[in-house]
């Protein structure tokens, strides 16, 4: 995966440029190394000793913390919303790419944020809010792909789902490394499969959470049908 870079807007104050410094170091090396990253690769990455690291942060735990939720900030931020009258396929393009590059970019650490793992302390709260923030990104975007798809009522659940997936850190490093795909290619990939699924489901009328196996049921119920009337 691709690692961040270091390079950042100047900062007028001194100690906030050097904790700045710091903090995008520790993104870096969380990028390439994920929780077993140490202090001293934070430093030499910040191009500072490890005492100054330890001025500005009391704990590695706080500086990986404050690391993550600078990371998370970024994401959000990042992540393109439709101009008007634009098309559902131009859009999903356009943001499906971008987070896929800010996949690649946060690299190992948020694959192991998500992998399920039990954290403690800062960093469990570091996870919860990336659960959280996850879960309205997804459901802000799945909303808006709907509504560009021309869907009235809610979309349904299994969308959602669909979404999440075409989003997530995994879709990054499961085309990357063993298929090679780059992060733009894994984002072209989900957002034509995504812009299936969405109009496919506005077409078939599905949603308020609408279970899609029903669905096949009701197909396989009208196939019967035809059958019966043309024999």
């Amino acid at each position: 995966m691709a690692a961040e870079s270091l390079d950042t807007e100047p900062v007028d104050d001194p100690r906030a440029a050097v904790r700045e410094r710091i903090v995008r170091g520790a993104r870096v090396e969380l990028a390439e190394r994920g929780f077993a990253v140490r202090v001293e690769d934070v430093a030499a990455a910040a191009g500072v000793s490890r005492r100054t690291v330890f001025r500005y942060f009391e704990t590695r735990e706080s500086l990986l913390a404050a690391a993550l939720q600078d990371s998370m900030r970024s994401y959000g931020d990042h992540v393109p919303r439709p101009e008007p009258d634009v098309e559902l396929e131009q859009w999903l393009r356009v943001a499906l790419v971008a987070v896929h590059r800010m996949n690649a970019q946060h690299g190992r650490v948020y694959f192991e944020l998500a992998s399920g793992t039990d954290f403690d302390g800062q960093l469990g709260d570091i996870a919860r809010a990336r659960r959280a923030a996850r879960a309205e990104l997804v459901h802000r975007f799945t909303d808006t792909a709907w509504r560009l798809a021309g869907g009235t009522v809610d979309p349904p659940r299994w969308l959602h789902d669909a979404v999440a997936v075409s989003l997530s850190a995994f879709a990054t490093e499961a085309l990357g490394p063993d298929f090679g795909r780059s992060p733009e290619e894994v984002g072209e990939s989900m957002a034509l499969s995504l812009a299936h699924a969405v109009r496919g489901a506005v077409a078939e009328g599905s949603g308020g959470g609408a279970d899609p196996a029903r669905g096949r049921g009701s197909n396989r119920s009208r196939l019967r049908s035809r059958r019966r009337q043309s024999s």
